[in-house]
């Protein structure tokens, strides 16, 4: 069966679980929501730090919003959307990224963002790092919507994930 969003937490709803999505503009409708709780609403929670390491300075800032309680019916067990800002400085350079979260359970700021952090540094900094910058997942003719997971299962017969050691596999056969 193939599924869509909406399906997805209510499958992990109904199995007595909870959830923290990334929102993107796949859900172009839900993601406008969210922003404009964070533009009409002071944040149920918020949370600031500065991390100066790995030759860069973030600045990273973490609100917590209620959703309008309509949503709950099109969105199983909704509780809170999360705004993420991370900006700084990077070999020199300013950047500035807004991330958008769905999650099933309000927490606070500071615990969500030690959360997601943690999240970054492993499942997309070297998972997904590797499925896109290695495999070129995303530019894949081979889609397989009834088995999302196959490409995964690849990647770990391949061996460990981490991003340098697939780099230079992946440089060694071009």
């Amino acid at each position: 069966m193939l599924y869509t969003p909406k399906k997805t937490v209510s499958e992990i709803v109904s199995s007595g679980n909870h959830y923290c999505i990334g929102l993107k503009a796949n859900q172009p409708k839900l993601l406008k929501q969210a922003q404009q709780c964070a533009q009409t609403q002071e944040p149920l929670s918020e949370y600031q730090a500065l991390d100066p390491s790995h030759g860069r300075v973030v600045k990273r800032r973490v609100r917590v919003f209620a959703p309008p309680p309509e949503l709950a019916q099109d969105w199983a067990g909704l509780a809170a959307f999360v705004a993420m800002e991370r900006s700084g400085t990077r070999q020199g350079h300013p950047f500035q990224r807004q991330f958008w979260f769905i999650i099933s359970q309000v927490i606070e700021a500071q615990p969500l963002a030690t959360m997601i952090q943690a999240h970054r540094g492993t499942t997309e900094n070297k998972l997904h790092w590797v499925k896109d910058g290695v495999q070129a997942e995303d530019a894949s003719l081979i889609q397989s919507p009834s088995q999302p997971g196959l490409q995964t299962c690849a990647l770990k017969l391949q061996g460990n994930p981490s991003s340098r050691s697939l780099s230079l596999k992946a440089l060694r056969f071009q």
